[in-house]
């Protein structure tokens, strides 16, 4: 009986043995088959505006596995080329991206450097921001023939980048270049000519007809 048991146990342990061992094994194809599928992916070393003319020092190579209806560009495929986005860094460059040319901002949109007195903490590019101007202020009214964003009495646009301290006016304002629609860029230029805006930080899906510049989404 003693002997039985001995060996029941012995035939349980062999038996584990066997399946950590088949385990180990299904573990190491599993590792190796995302290994194999991995290849090298061009990820931007810093953020960048559109038409940057690419080169080696400003991106990296990160191993990524194949996403789905998106065409990931290596480091080779992306030197030389221009990118056709403000974009942030860390971002992989796919198709689309890049190209021979820039063709930015998109249609119906602008840039407007819009000068201002202070500069919200941690103002980047990709922000969301209602840019309010002495004139809307004052009549409660935004850019655009519909009276859009009129009931804040700002306009919503996204940064595109915020100049540097030395690139100042010489009146001691900061200048930020912010992304809309073009009637809205119009109306602001007109505006700032009264004074400097002032630039309020959005949650970004707080209104959903701002746009997204580079990085961020799409």
């Amino acid at each position: 009986m003693r002997l039985a048991a001995v060996s029941r146990r012995r035939w349980k342990w062999a038996l584990l043995a066997a399946g950590l061992i088949g385990a180990g094994g299904m573990a190491g194809a599993w590792a190796g088959w995302v290994l194999d599928d991995a290849r090298p992916v061009a990820v931007l070393a810093a953020d960048l505006p559109a038409g940057h003319l690419l080169t080696a020092s400003d991106v990296r190579s990160v191993e990524m596995g194949e996403v789905e209806g998106v065409r990931l560009l290596s480091p080779q495929q992306v030197q030389g080329q221009v990118l056709t986005r403000p974009t942030l860094a860390g971002s992989p460059l796919v198709d689309g991206s890049v190209g021979e040319s820039v063709v930015w901002p998109e249609l119906g949109r602008a840039v407007v450097a819009v000068p201002v007195s202070t500069v919200p903490h941690g103002l980047e590019a990709g922000t969301t921001v209602d840019v309010v101007t002495p004139r809307s202020a004052s009549t409660g009214t935004g850019g655009g023939e519909d009276g859009e964003n009129g009931a804040r009495g700002a306009v919503t646009g996204s940064v595109h980048r915020v100049l540097p301290a030395e690139d100042t006016l010489g009146t001691g304002e900061r200048v930020v270049e912010v992304v809309m629609s073009r009637d809205q860029a119009t109306y602001v230029s007109r505006a700032v000519a009264d004074g400097p805006a002032q630039l309020l930080v959005l949650n970004p899906h707080e209104d959903v007809r701002a746009v997204a510049v580079a990085g961020g989404g799409e």
